[in-house]
């Protein structure tokens, strides 16, 4: 995709200003808004004028995460929180609350753009140092017999590799030179793995080998 159309949900313009300032004006992102709620950014999306959204979920009306989920529940579009905190709770909220990660700290353009184009193909974006306290959050708070046990250990040990990494945050890009295969055999691995899980996009299968016990390793950053 060369274009990435970007819509901010914030009550204020200061996250869209920053992302029009770090990214370069002719590149391939469009940032979009703000718009202020949920409804708004609904109309937007319905109307096929963004491809991902972005949502402040440091609200003072402390509504973010509503707003993260309502938009989720009525559009397939993608979803990451914006945040200022490093607080990893906060973090495992926003999954929760249906978000596919959050946007880089670091906001250089090749930072946001990157994120950009891992979340359109369908990837976590989190950050690898807080990983292991996130997992942990997410665990805690999820922690219930899974029904997913069967089918997670249908995978082959090819497929188990490829999902753990997936839960490390590493791109498809990153698994096919750590593996010495090529994207398109990564790819091919995913599908398979979607397909016996009975999910639909790679972050749902993230989500469930964190809820299920394949935990990402402890990477350094």
């Amino acid at each position: 995709m060369e274009d990435i159309r970007v819509l901010v949900v914030d009550e204020s313009p200061g996250l869209t200003q920053g992302l029009l300032l770090a990214l370069p004006r002719r590149g391939p992102i469009t940032v979009l808004g703000p718009v202020l709620d949920a409804p708004e950014a609904i109309d937007v999306l319905n109307q096929s004028l963004a491809d991902l959204v972005i949502v402040d979920v440091d609200r003072q009306d402390g509504r973010g995460l509503e707003v993260l989920s309502a938009i989720r529940d009525s559009s397939t579009r993608r979803v990451l929180a914006s945040t200022e905190s490093d607080n990893c709770e906060v973090a495992a909220e926003a999954l929760a609350a249906g978000a596919c990660g959050v946007l880089p700290s670091e906001r250089t353009a090749s930072a946001l753009i990157d994120a950009f184009k891992r979340v359109m193909a369908g990837e976590l974006v989190l950050p690898a140092a807080g990983l292991p306290v996130l997992l942990d959050k997410i665990l805690d708070a999820q922690a219930e017999p899974s029904p997913y046990t069967g089918a997670l250990s249908s995978l082959t040990g090819r497929e188990n590799e490829i999902l753990r990494l997936l839960a490390e945050g590493v791109s498809t890009t990153g698994i096919a030179d750590e593996l010495s295969i090529s994207p398109m055999t990564v790819q091919s691995h995913v599908k398979n793995i979607l397909s016996k899980l009975g999910v639909h996009s790679k972050v749902d299968a993230v989500r469930l080998a964190w809820r299920h016990g394949l935990a990402p390793t402890t990477r350094t950053a």
